[in-house]
């Protein structure tokens, strides 16, 4: 299932629950006591008393069926299943493949960017080094204040961070949505920037630079397994160097099996309405009630 409806897994999971239950009472299964004794039988006891197993095979296929999630893999032994196993070994090949993507030149320009780097120099440097991710190569800050928009209300980042492939699996749909949600709330919206090798933090030196009141930066987050596509939004309002990141706000798991791009982009414009008429984002917005 592309989209997952949460009153539907929530059905799956009361059903799954209820079977945890001893017969026609619905409660749930207790866990077993404090080890003050030996556990041994626990299980035994508790079955020859009325507890049922917590397996409703159709239910237990359903909620499967309704998440990416592992459940009930199953084992041999203490061990994974043969296809579980390779599984894991192939989503963790994606994770590895997802660090070291890069987004092609073409895909920046297509998306109207203006082409910047940080300070790290290869991706070797760019992992070991975060520091050198946040910051602008001396080129870079000269390319941004010659060719960058000046005093926006939302200055565009996009960064490969450390999945490239997310960017360029969303960003085709996520930049101009952005782009259209924002003009549409009524914020001015600056020339989007692209950054090689960037860190969220870069988005504090840029809106710094361009004197934009407030900066997105578009980065694809560390890869779990088989979520090598996962991309974020990252808002930061009357940016700063080294702004805390308590400041900030971010729209995470931005794919088609999270947060599809056109309602991320819905999501970010009304996030930075509610921004900036508290004056403030972060745990300062969520303290504002706004």
């Amino acid at each position: 299932m592309s989209e997952l409806d949460p009153n539907v897994v929530a059905a799956l999971v009361r059903e799954v629950m209820r079977e945890l239950g001893p017969k026609g009472e619905g409660k749930a299964t207790p866990g077993p006591k404090p080890v003050t004794e030996a556990p041994v039988g626990w299980y035994q006891r508790a079955r020859r008393s009325g507890w049922r197993t917590p397996f409703s095979p159709t239910a237990l296929r359903a909620l499967k069926a309704a998440t990416p999630a592992r459940l009930a893999q199953g084992r041999t032994g203490t061990r994974y299943l043969t296809d579980t196993y390779i599984q894991l070994r192939a989503e963790h090949a994606i994770a590895l493949d997802a660090v070291h993507s890069v987004v092609p030149q073409d895909l920046a320009l297509q998306l109207g960017c203006v082409m910047l780097e940080s300070r790290a120099t290869d991706r070797e440097e760019f992992l070991l080094y975060p520091a050198n991710g946040r910051r602008l190569s001396d080129r870079s800050r000269d390319v941004l204040l010659r060719e960058a928009s000046r005093g926006v209300d939302v200055q565009i980042v996009c960064g490969d961070g450390l999945s490239a492939w997310a960017l360029v699996e969303n960003g085709p749909v996520l930049v101009p949505a952005l782009q259209r949600e924002l003009g549409a709330t009524g914020f001015s919206v600056g020339r989007p920037l692209f950054v090689t090798f960037a860190r969220v933090g870069v988005q504090d030196e840029i809106g710094v630079l361009t004197g934009a009141k407030s900066t997105i930066i578009l980065v694809g987050e560390r890869p779990g397994l088989g979520t090598g596509d996962s991309l974020s939004i990252y808002s930061a309002y009357g940016p700063k160097l080294d702004q805390d990141n308590a400041e900030k706000d971010c729209i995470s798991n931005i794919r088609p099996l999270g947060i599809p791009p056109e309602e991320a982009a819905k999501e970010c414009a009304e996030l930075l309405h509610r921004t900036f008429k508290a004056g403030c984002g972060g745990v300062g917005l969520t303290r504002s009630g706004r």
